[in-house]
């Protein structure tokens, strides 16, 4: 689904990045050449931003230094730095048009802010830095709060058409309201995001990614936790991180948890140009509550494009409406891959405790489904769902303790898909009807031999494999 990029009717936004990069510059250790600098933005006193001899770094403590700096940093080549020495809040005002003085930090030039362990606050004035094309904001060591552009604006606390690196980070409570507004913490308009070593916790968003939303463009999360975020009901994906168009998501060693989306994806939500990788990463808890079949997506949701998981844990998510699919994953007609990963106690109402696929192709590589249930709309395959006209190899792996309320407690195949398993063990699943394997009447078999439709359970290895 499409996403309309938001831009800003305010003249304080960009005007203020612009500004951002004069106070950056070198400046000779000298009380001269200190107050020529600051002199150089009209209303700026000696002392609203304080260089340290010999750098480049400019040190801030109040809301009106670090616009300074930030304005200063826009008008000098290369790359400049602040320092925050306290903590800034951003003065409420009832002028969202005020000029360079007032709204977000529009950063046009290169800049290093070093938090030194500080916090900035909105205040729900307006987000906290827009970085356009062209330039790059590198954040290390800060809490950014309170975020709030105007209704219908991306990017809670960061908007990011150029490039965003944030190590250390912490972005925290803030949100996008308004139609199509998405992105509650970060919105990567295109650009670049890397958030390494990071937390983004209880941001939210109306339309999608209740912490990122990437419309194409690149993002990366590394060693990093996003937790509790959340998005609306229009349209609701992407509790955590959305990814709209052709762009490429990599998640690794971070966890997803206690995330939620109104429809679909709690934790990952995948576009159908689409690439995402997971990797070596926990998706946990997390909650997709859609009412309709292709809906869900507790843990993660494949809308058509390329999804890989590989060494991860995919567990006690939720597709929780009413006819909610795929517990841990649901695939709507893309391509899913699974390696040396385990898929387990997940749940849904319709099917597909563990992974609901809706056509497509699935490839599952060494996977463990444990304890993954389903509900009784209809509730069937406890651990794995293929509807339609599905192609999915199961390769290596255990298919055990999981329950359907209806048919194949393990394993379900459609009427028109194609499931082969190979050298994996399926055991002690639960079902009213066909406990461990159910064929629908498609093309289905166990090491080499057909489950026939209404007649043959299967079977599979009867010991755990040593994976």
């Amino acid at each position: 689904m499409g996403l309309t990029p938001s831009t800003s009717s305010r003249t304080v936004g960009i005007a203020s990045a612009g500004l951002l990069a004069l106070a950056l510059a070198g400046v000779p250790a000298t009380a001269t050449a200190t107050a020529t600098a600051t002199a150089a933005v009209p209303g700026a006193a000696a002392a609203d931003v304080v260089f340290k001899p010999g750098t480049k770094a400019a040190t801030v403590s109040t809301e009106k230094q670090l616009r300074t700096a930030v304005m200063r940093s826009n008008k000098r080549d290369g790359t400049q730095v602040v320092r925050l020495s306290a903590d800034i809040s951003f003065a409420k005002s009832k002028k969202k048009n005020g000029g360079a003085g007032v709204g977000d930090l529009d950063v046009t030039d290169d800049l290093v802010l070093n938090g030194a362990g500080q916090t900035i606050d909105a205040n729900g004035v307006d987000r906290i830095f827009d970085v356009v094309e062209g330039a790059e904001l590198v954040l290390r060591n800060v809490q950014l709060i309170g975020g709030a552009p105007a209704a219908t604006e991306s990017g809670g606390a960061i908007s990011v058409a150029g490039t965003l690196k944030a190590k250390g980070v912490t972005l925290t409570k803030n949100e996008v309201t308004g139609e199509l507004a998405s992105g509650g913490a970060i919105f990567n308009d295109g650009g670049k995001v890397v958030v390494v070593k990071s937390r983004l916790a209880g941001n939210a968003s109306v339309r999608a990614g209740g912490a990122i939303e990437a419309l194409e463009g690149r993002t990366v999360v590394r060693g990093s936790a996003l937790a509790k975020n959340s998005t609306g009901d229009e349209p609701g994906n992407g509790g955590a991180l959305h990814l709209t168009g052709s762009g490429t998501v990599k998640v690794s060693n971070s966890k997803v948890v206690k995330n939620k989306a109104g429809a679909e994806g709690g934790g990952l939500w995948n576009s159908a140009e689409g690439t995402m990788t997971v990797k070596n990463s926990v998706v946990s808890q997390n909650e997709g509550s859609g009412a309709e079949a292709d809906q869900g997506g507790g843990g993660l949701y494949n809308d058509g494009g390329e999804l890989r998981v590989t060494g991860s844990t995919v567990s006690r998510n939720e597709a929780t409406g009413e006819l909610g699919s795929g517990g841990g994953i649901l695939n709507v007609n893309g391509t899913l891959e699974v390696a040396d990963s385990s898929i387990a106690s997940n749940t849904s109402k319709r099917a597909g405790g563990g992974i609901e696929t809706s056509a497509g192709t699935v490839a599952l590589m060494d996977v463990e489904l444990v304890e993954n249930t389903t509900g009784k709309a209809p509730g069937n395959g406890g651990g794995l769902h293929a509807t339609g006209e599905a192609t999915v190899t199961y390769d290596g792996g255990r298919t055990v303790r999981n329950k359907a309320a209806a048919q194949g407690g393990g394993l379900w195949n459609s009427e028109t898909g194609t499931l082969t398993i190979t050298d994996v063990t399926i055991r002690k699943n639960k079902a009213s009807e066909k406990s461990n394997n159910y064929n629908d009447g498609g093309v289905f078999t166990v090491d080499g031999e057909p489950v026939e439709s209404g007649t043959d359970d299967g079977g599979g290895f009867p010991l755990p494999l040593p994976f």
